[in-house]
């Protein structure tokens, strides 16, 4: 998978998980803050992943 679909696929992952996050939201889920966590940790690893190997100088 190249660099620019990596990145397209994470944008779409990203508004995915704001567009979930709302949604559980609204149903007053009670979990919410848990899963809200785990998500933000795992999409800021592939935006961190995905800047480290972008290989944009040193």
């Amino acid at each position: 998978m190249s660099k620019k679909n990596f990145r397209a696929g994470l944008s779409a992952l990203t508004g995915i998980y704001g567009l979930t996050i709302a949604v559980l939201a609204m149903l007053d889920v009670s979990s919410l803050g848990l899963i809200a966590a785990i998500g933000a940790v795992l999409l800021g690893m592939g935006w961190a992943f995905s800047g480290r190997f972008a290989g944009r100088g040193a």
